[in-house]
């Protein structure tokens, strides 16, 4: 009886999140003359160096809520060879009230870092402006991490690293700061980890030894691609 409890549970719970109704207003972005909203930017990687161009952009409203609501599709375009992108679309009564309007796209997560979180929440949305969004998305690197002496490490000591992913300025950037971090308690000596490549990486490396904290910064920038050796040492 219990599994066919769960089972039964499973079932409406799927049927919840499945009830999301999706429709396209495209006919919003033809021409609009009232009510309209401009959209203009670039998509870049490379701390902001690098057009990512023939890249096809959604932009979307959504309300739904655990699965119930409407997701429309408001435009579509193509960043150019520049990387800049275009939109310009009418907004609905019911879209004021309620929802986001969020920036879809799909790209490659073997190269981009943390690919399957692209996609841009959009702001300020409001009727007869024009919103300016510039938006950088990291390429990948490796950084090998060595850590030295965890032998050393007592009962109340502690030890760990960061590494944070500076947005450049005037852009927008899914990844805002720590993405990755390690510590001792990891039990791993060496760690292969993706970090951004072609872009600035500052590393934060904290100590606690007989209740003293210390830490050391560095910065680092790796080839996109490439990995780099990297040691960190309890004892220093």
């Amino acid at each position: 009886m219990k599994k066919k409890l769960h089972l039964f549970a499973l079932l409406m719970i799927l049927g919840i999140f499945s009830c999301a109704k999706k429709e396209d207003d495209l006919v919003s972005s033809e021409d609009c003359q009232i009510d309209c909203i401009e959209i203009v930017g670039k998509i870049m990687t490379d701390n902001g160096t690098v057009p990512i161009s023939d890249l096809d952009l959604t932009l979307q409203w959504d309300n739904s809520y655990f699965g119930s609501g409407i997701i429309r599709t408001k435009a579509k375009t193509r960043t150019n060879s520049d990387g800049r992108f275009y939109f310009n679309f009418k907004i609905r009564n019911d879209e004021l009230l309620d929802g986001r309007f969020y920036i879809v796209f799909k790209l490659a997560e073997e190269v981009y870092l943390e690919a399957n979180l692209s996609g841009i929440d959009l702001d300020q949305i409001a009727r007869d402006t024009t919103l300016i969004i510039n938006h950088n998305i990291p390429r990948i690197a490796y950084l090998n991490l060595t850590a030295l002496n965890l032998n050393e490490i007592k009962q109340l000591d502690y030890f760990s690293a960061q590494f944070d992913y500076q947005v450049p300025n005037g852009y927008s950037q899914n990844i805002n700061g720590q993405i990755r971090s390690w510590n001792y308690e990891s039990n791993n000596n060496n760690n292969l980890i993706q970090v951004s490549g072609n872009q600035p990486i500052i590393v934060s490396i904290y100590r606690r030894k007989n209740d003293v904290l210390t830490v050391e910064y560095d910065t680092l920038l790796i080839d996109v691609g490439k990995t780099v050796n990297y040691t960190i040492d309890f004892s220093h």
